[in-house]
């Protein structure tokens, strides 16, 4: 208990740990340069392509120009353009030509200066054969804010991306043929090297100290008796001042829409224990069939709301007053129906929504 204390005094000196931490960082940069200078360690050739069009510009990129049976290919489309253009990206399910489609990404549009902006999606793609695969060329539909409807949308399209697909197996080999029992063969993995070691050992060290330092923080705050918040009259609280900061009549759109699916987000969080501000809405939706229970009764009121929202958020969509008054209703309507006296917001949890 003296030692384990004496740890806890460490951590609690700023300065002490945040040489700790100077210390791990500089172990963690050598570990990268040593293996920067290895020999035979092999760096991936990514493949890039642009296609620009005035002021869009689409870009295709893979993190690698060949692979093998049992490695995964990660593909980034991207599209910069002016902020007040609406992005429609190429329907990828399951497949994309050869490829399969493992899992997908849709990170948030990022504002570049005050007049571009840049959305993306990211592809984790498998194999399923060797050879010269081809990723299929990929269309982007940009569209006009207030343009007219017999205007064509502006349309750009990649050129198709050759990957190289290697097996293990030497050429024309018969898989259906029996094999002979091969003998005893060395292994070719000689076990990790030193920085290596060193790397791991600085990490642990670090990861223990902050889980022992965050756990005696908890531990202060719950002896504190800090009080916890009903989750519903959190979000009715902040569906109050979403009202009061009057962004309907301002015509502040996309901002609305944005704090009120947020809002509806982490109440579903805390209401239900669904990570649903971390998670697109087909995930959301997906994981709450999964979980069942009482809001799988509101499945598609929900779904119904989001895409809403998204519509709004992504595709530029631009609904009237009525419509804007309506939402901010019906998410009021669904917290009230939902509340409940026992799900808590513990007082942390609530200041860091507040920030």
């Amino acid at each position: 208990m003296t030692r384990l204390g004496g740890v806890f005094r460490i951590i609690d000196r700023g300065g002490r740990f945040t040489w700790l931490v100077i210390l791990a960082c500089l172990v963690a940069l050598m570990a990268i340069q040593a293996a920067a200078q290895e020999p035979g360690v092999a760096i991936e050739e990514s493949l890039e392509q642009h296609v620009a069009e005035g002021n869009v510009i689409v870009t295709l990129a893979a993190d690698r120009r060949s692979m093998g049976m049992a490695d995964q290919l990660r593909l980034t489309l991207s599209v910069t353009a002016p902020a007040d253009k609406g992005v429609i990206f190429p329907e990828i399910f399951d497949r994309l030509g050869p490829f399969l489609v493992r899992n997908d990404f849709v990170p948030d549009p990022e504002m570049l200066d005050s007049q571009l902006r840049q959305w993306k999606r990211e592809y984790l793609l498998e194999v399923e054969e060797v050879g010269e695969l081809a990723i299929p060329p990929l269309t982007i539909t940009l569209l006009e804010e207030g343009a007219a409807e017999d205007v064509e949308p502006q349309q750009l399209t990649t050129e198709p991306f050759q990957i190289v697909v290697t097996s293990i197996l030497p050429e024309g080999a018969d898989l259906k043929k029996p094999k002979d029992i091969a003998p005893p063969v060395e292994l070719a993995w000689r076990g990790l090297p030193i920085w290596a070691w060193i790397a791991i050992a600085a990490a642990l060290v670090l990861l223990v100290l902050a889980i022992l330092w965050w756990r005696r923080a908890r531990r202060r705050r719950l002896l504190r008796g800090e009080p916890s918040q009903l989750a519903h009259v959190l979000a009715l609280a902040a569906l109050d001042r979403l009202q009061s900061d009057d962004l309907i009549t301002l015509q502040r759109i996309e901002e609305f829409y944005v704090r009120v699916s947020g809002i509806l987000r982490y109440y579903i969080e805390w209401r239900f224990g669904l990570r649903a501000p971390e998670q697109t809405t087909e995930e959301f939706l997906e994981a709450m069939l999964v979980a069942g229970g009482p809001i799988a009764t509101h499945r598609d009121v929900l779904s119904a709301f989001l895409e809403h929202c998204d519509l709004v958020k992504f595709a530029r969509h631009q609904p009237a007053s009525d419509d804007m008054h309506n939402a901010l209703q019906r998410a009021r309507d669904f917290v009230e129906q939902t509340a409940d006296p026992e799900s808590l917001v513990s007082a942390e949890a609530a200041r860091a929504y507040a920030a």
